[in-house]
């Protein structure tokens, strides 16, 4: 019994200091976790990250993520086109479902595409329109159900 309550002494002790000190080193850990975790910018795989005016970075995508087609009808509806600024993109639609009177161009900010006026020619009922990357941003080119996302990034350095 002797031994049972020298033990027992010993656990009354230590134990409460073992326990905070635990206690302390798990949370130091955490803190430590957290701030190491918020000095390290994440950076996407395959891209850089450029500045804009405004503050707000713009990731510039590897060349084999950027659109490769130039030409678009509707059957392309829906499709999400990723270029740099400059690049020149058309599209071709029938006039009697898609009047170019309703084909709207939406962009955040304002001023990402401006109209080509040297568009191809093509045959009635058809008709062309071609747009230009000017400086990054996303637009959306609407007319009926067709649809594009145009997202312009700035050309990698």
């Amino acid at each position: 019994m002797r031994l049972n309550n020298a033990f027992t002494a010993v656990v009354k002790t230590w134990y409460p200091c073992v326990c905070k000190a635990a206690r302390a080193g798990i949370f130091l850990s955490c803190v430590v976790l957290f701030l190491a975790s918020c000095s390290m910018p994440t950076k996407q795989q395959n891209s850089t990250t450029t500045p804009t005016s405004s503050g707000n970075p713009l990731t510039t995508p590897s060349p084999s993520l950027l659109t490769q087609q130039y030409q678009f009808t509707a059957q392309d509806s829906g499709r999400t086109l990723i270029y740099t600024i400059t690049s020149r993109f058309g599209i071709i639609l029938s006039a009697q479902q898609y009047p170019k009177k309703q084909l709207q161009v939406s962009c955040i900010p304002a001023g990402v595409l401006g109209s080509i006026s040297n568009i191809p020619a093509v045959a009635p009922p058809l008709y062309a329109v071609r747009y230009e990357g000017v400086k990054p941003g996303t637009c959306i080119i609407k007319d009926g159900n067709f649809h594009l996302t145009v997202i312009i990034v700035p050309l990698s350095s």
